[in-house]
């Protein structure tokens, strides 16, 4: 069933009064406008809530009207899509694509290679590029990696240098992994529609793997940042209740934080005025490949974990001191440093904390560089999107020549390189200056690199300030074998006042600090304390239920239907956890986890010749992997093959010689052999 626009429920309307609202647009007016009720931009039937809030708020209403936000979904339009849709080709996710238009004028994607042919059924985005979305049979929409540069008016491939194709030596996504556009990577209504949409539900359903997805209004209109009532306040005739009004600067950020995070879901429930981290697992730099070890971001990490691990997220700074909420546009000038010196120019308090005075800075060649291309340098992602990133670091070199982070100094200095923007910057400053925050980055850049020490994470933790480099440092802790001292410091951090501190602890504690922890306050605490005593909780246990509630949400992707395994596994459900373990595997057939799991459950299940075609299949996907080569090695001492599996072992410590637990398995697989 194809997703189609639709309201839930018929909102209050005075049909005595029918306003049209001039909608003025911040780019090409003549090219972007609609007519109301029409099929452009907006169906204006479908803002049927926001119409009526702009009836007292024009002004409001009209700065929004031409933000990013505004234009986060449409419908097609002949004026904006039609050059597209002219017979273009482009080579993407291995599979090379025609833009077509249908007998009845439908905007389509064409595969030459099968005639196959994709009709698109939404729009998002509009500068500076534009991706369709393409109706699928499981009743949802797909999000191709081919997306049109409206300024260049050509097509491109938004994953055509990613990491993962680097790290294949430039190979392509492959078709039936979960990352290539026609897997559940690229799944609309999984990956993105939640920001996109106001009151957006997926609505997936388990039994028959497909998605009826609705949502309130299109596009991130009035309702997804203030709590509109679908009937008028009875005494002033305002669409949000008075009790909704007045906002803490904190819930207001966690509704900004609610889409500009890279999270886990953890309910589809969340609206404005809720805590993020009730509703979230925030992702932080605990592991390669996802954000650089100084909290930069890496992949498409979006702005809330950068933020949270800066003094000034820490301080109470939200988005709304630096962007007007409507417009989406930063609140004073940045070129001048207007911006930056509203606090730091003034010697303003921040929340008890005095904002240290700083002037324009003339590093270079006596030039005033403006702060944000020093403190929020530009990367680049989805092929031709720069963003500036908002961890608001000094540049350092010394730890990009340490730890390989990037150095803001060579985005202007390109002919020079991190050793001469090292010496420079060092005799023009101090080293304590510099070398404030080094403690942290080196122990939790180590630790990512497999060069860690207990020691050198501990010191780093004991005199942070900012919870979240707290629970990223507990997190990397986690991997080394937990000394008294170690313990110590995490019985403490369960009583740490932010969540993320809690989380991180009771997963590493489990134990009576997780039993406590499952009556805490907030949810992704309390799913920390499940997981970490899982699977010895009763299946009738609250937090078992609300763990359970979050698996079926998810369900539509490998995580999920991995999660409903394991728990229907411990309740004795062995059918439905062979079937989720085996939709787990085919959306995700790269995947090691999902393997490994499913052959650990084949075995306990009395199925070792099963389990050895997982295990055999994992092997030959990831060959240096050396946790796949231990776990192929048990299941094939299980089925009696031990020369073979003291191979495998072998294998598994020239991969990783620290592999104690292979090592203890070869010893004592000799004697069979030899």
């Amino acid at each position: 069933m194809a997703l189609r626009l639709r309201e839930r429920g018929r909102v209050w309307y005075d049909g005595c009064v029918k306003k049209r609202i001039a909608i003025f647009l911040s780019v090409s007016p003549a090219l972007y406008a609609a007519e109301p009720g029409t099929a452009g931009h907006w169906d204006e039937s479908a803002l049927s809530l926001s119409r009526k809030c702009a009836e007292c708020h024009r002004k409001e209403y009209e700065e929004w009207a031409g933000s990013d936000h505004a234009w986060a979904w449409r419908h097609t339009n002949e004026k904006l899509d039609a050059t597209a849709f002219s017979g273009q080709r482009i080579k993407a996710h291995g599979m090379e694509l025609e833009m077509t238009r249908g007998a009845g004028g439908e905007f389509q994607m064409r595969d030459t290679a099968t005639g196959k042919i994709y009709t698109v059924g939404g729009v998002i985005g509009r500068k500076p590029l534009v991706q369709y979305l393409l109706k699928w049979k499981d009743g949802g929409l797909q999000t191709p990696s081919a997306a049109w540069d409206v300024q260049k008016k050509e097509w491109f491939d938004v994953f055509r240098d990613d990491a993962l194709q680097q790290s294949r030596g430039g190979a392509v996504r492959k078709p039936g992994e979960w990352g290539h556009w026609t897997g559940r990577g690229m799944n609309w209504e999984s990956q993105c529609a939640w920001c996109h949409m106001s009151g957006f539900r997926k609505n997936y359903d388990v039994a028959t793997d497909s998605f009826k997805a609705s949502w309130q209004e299109p596009g991130i209109t009035c309702i997804q940042c203030h709590k509109v009532a679908a009937k008028p306040d009875t005494e002033d005739g305002c669409m949000v209740a008075k009790a909704d009004r007045k906002l803490t600067p904190q819930q207001h950020d966690d509704n900004c934080a609610s889409c500009h995070a890279r999270r886990e879901e953890l309910t589809p429930g969340f609206t404005v005025g809720d805590t993020f981290d009730d509703h979230f697992r925030l992702e932080l730099p605990k592991i390669p490949g996802v954000f650089h070890p100084n909290g930069l971001q890496l992949e498409e990490d979006y702005s809330e974990t950068s933020f949270r691990l800066h003094r000034m997220g820490r301080t109470g700074v939200t988005c709304y001191d630096c962007h007007d909420p409507h417009s989406g546009a930063v609140n004073k000038p940045t070129e001048n440093d207007e911006l930056c010196l509203q606090c730091h120019g003034t010697n303003k308090v921040v929340n008890g904390v005095l904002a240290p005075q700083v002037s324009h800075n003339k590093l270079c060649g006596g030039k005033a560089m403006p702060c944000i291309e020093c403190h929020m340098p530009k990367m680049t992602y989805m092929g031709r999107d720069p963003r500036r990133d908002h961890a608001l670091h000094w540049p350092d070199p010394r730890m990009s020549i340490e730890l390989g982070v990037p150095n803001a100094c060579l985005n202007c200095h390109k002919d020079k390189d991190h050793q001469w923007c090292m010496e420079y910057l060092e005799k023009r400053y101090k080293e304590e200056r510099l070398g404030k925050y080094r403690q942290r980055f080196r122990a939790a850049g180590h630790a990512m690199q497999g060069k860690g020490s207990v020691q050198e994470l501990l010191a780093a933790y004991k005199v942070e300030e900012i919870p979240a480099w707290r629970a990223t440092l507990l997190g990397l802790l986690a991997q080394f074998p937990l000394t008294p001292e170690v313990q110590a410091v995490a019985l403490g951090a369960t009583q740490d006042a932010d969540a993320l501190v809690r989380a991180a602890a009771v997963e590493m504690l489990g134990g009576d600090a997780a039993r406590k922890a499952l009556a805490d306050k907030t949810r992704s605490v309390r799913h920390a304390a499940a997981w970490a005593l899982f699977p010895n909780l009763p299946a009738n246990h609250p937090v078992v239920k609300e763990v359970l509630e979050t698996a079926t949400h998810q369900a539509d992707q490998p995580t999920g239907a991995m999660q409903l395994a394991m728990l229907a596994s411990a309740a004795g459900n062995t059918a439905t956890a062979e079937r989720q373990y085996r939709r787990a595997v085919q959306r995700d057939p790269a995947s090691v986890v999902a393997r490994m799991d499913y052959a650990v459950f084949l075995a306990q299940q009395k199925r070792p010749v099963d389990a050895l075609r997982q295990m055999l299949d994992c092997a030959r996907e990831h060959p240096q992997n050396a946790e796949v080569q231990y776990r192929l090695g048990l299941i094939l001492i299980e089925l009696g093959q031990y020369r073979p599996a003291l191979r495998a072992m072998q294998k598994a410590l020239q991969l990783n010689p620290q592999h104690s637990n292979a090592a203890q398995a070869a010893r004592q697989l000799h004697p069979f052999v030899h």
